[in-house]
């Protein structure tokens, strides 16, 4: 199908880019990418027998089916050199139709599609990728991952927890596959585990519920990876709702001659974002990169037209690293900015306070919108957008109520307006 040949060349793309270096991983430049992978685990992981593999490449090993070329493992160790094999890891990172893999090397990142899954870890500097493509096997994510921690082990890369199954059922396989390559609402964030159901603790399901209970401003705190949300549930008397996420970064900027770039705090060492700014009025200036935005000086305590109140009062207090080495921050940069622009493929709203030590915050906000439907008693919030996934309201508390989208339960609490309305700096 059109669609799988397009989904399997997206994912591939990348790869191509960065197999022209040299590798200087734990076992040199001599490790035979075939060596990591046996013809055993090659065909448990596509559920049919395989050839043996062959080089494709240097530094790439492929396995086919025996009846179909398209399905294949593919094993690749990257040749780029460090700093542009971290630069793309961390781009991998960022989008948002990837997974981030605990318990595999330094870090690890999965990406699916209908007919692949495509898993790279970092050990040492190293980028390993693992790749599954199959139009048969219905658990590619499962046997990606499996298969990684396997080439990891081989490769000496830490392991620690046994990573748990992604796929809980036939149906969240399939929605897995429509969702992928779309832009991830903050609605289905998917990192949080609910724990199980006779552990849980609280209310239990109800076989109907009102949905003007529903009415008012309601907060949950979720995390993925190394990077804390705050979401924003507003629904008004009309049942139309508003769902807005908030991601906040600290780091260290260095900006001069129209480059800048940014080195997160709290993240694999080295990884950071970056691009190219130009300055456009004497209280504004664009950038380009990882960040694609518009920009508007903000004056002391002014707060951002564009945020929601009750989430801009939900932000932490500055938390920049300390600067222990040298950066250059042009001086029209410093300050606090408000942007529009793009962030992974999709619009957002920017907040970033720039200082003078070069020390840095950047917020970063997207929204849902759609509406409240009732479906056998349970209300449902339908976004307006057909592609994302709705999510069902299970139970009530004292507090607030218990969302789930399948896989995933969120608890919101009612939000209390603030006893003050006094503004703060990032």
């Amino acid at each position: 199908m059109l669609r799988s040949i397009r989904s399997y060349t997206w994912l591939l793309l990348p790869l191509v880019l960065l197999s022209c270096g040299k590798v200087g991983s734990l076992f040199g430049s001599t490790t035979d990418p075939c060596a990591l992978v046996t013809v055993e685990e090659a065909q448990q992981a596509l559920g049919e027998p395989v050839e043996e593999g062959t080089p494709s490449e240097p530094k790439t090993c492929l396995f086919k089916a025996h009846r179909s070329d398209g399905n294949t493992v593919t094993v690749q160790l990257h040749e780029s050199s460090g700093q542009d094999r971290r630069a793309w890891f961390n781009k991998e990172r960022l989008r948002r139709d990837s997974r981030l893999i605990p318990g595999l090397g330094e870090g690890a990142v999965r990406i699916d599609s209908a007919s692949l899954s495509r898993l790279t870890f970092l050990h040492e500097d190293e980028l390993i990728t693992v790749i599954v493509a199959s139009t048969k096997q219905k658990h590619l994510a499962d046997a990606v991952t499996r298969l990684s921690r396997a080439v990891a082990e081989r490769y000496g890369a830490t392991l620690t927890a046994t990573i748990p199954s992604t796929v809980t059922s036939p149906t969240a396989e399939q929605n897995s596959h429509q969702e992928a390559g779309s832009r991830v609402a903050p609605v289905t964030l998917t990192q949080i585990r609910p724990a199980p159901e006779a552990l849980q603790d609280g209310p239990k399901k109800s076989t109907s519920i009102d949905p003007t209970n529903l009415i008012g401003s309601w907060h949950t705190r979720v995390s993925r990876g190394t990077t804390q949300h705050d979401l924003l549930l507003v629904i008004k008397p009309n049942l139309e709702w508003s769902l807005s996420s908030m991601m906040e970064f600290d780091g260290i900027l260095n900006a001069e001659s129209g480059l800048w770039s940014l080195e997160r705090a709290n993240t694999f060492k080295g990884l950071g974002w970056k691009g190219t700014y130009r300055i456009t009025a004497p209280n504004a200036f664009a950038t380009t990169g990882s960040v694609q935005a518009n920009w508007k000086r903000l004056v002391t305590d002014q707060n951002p037209a564009r945020i929601p109140a009750e989430l801009w009062n939900l932000r932490r207090e500055a938390t920049s690293v300390p600067v222990f080495q040298l950066r250059t921050v042009d001086p029209d940069l410093i300050g606090q900015w408000e942007g529009s622009g793009t962030y992974a493929g999709g619009p957002a709203t920017f907040v970033w306070a720039i200082q003078p030590s070069a020390a840095t915050d950047l917020l970063i906000v997207d929204s849902l919108k759609g509406t409240v439907q009732s479906k056998d008693g349970l209300p449902q919030l339908h976004p307006a957008q057909k592609k994302q996934q709705r999510v069902s309201v299970i139970a009530f508390n004292d507090h607030g109520f218990t969302t789930t989208d399948g896989k995933t339960n969120l608890k919101w609490n009612k939000l209390q307006q603030p006893q003050s309305t006094e503004t703060r700096q990032l």
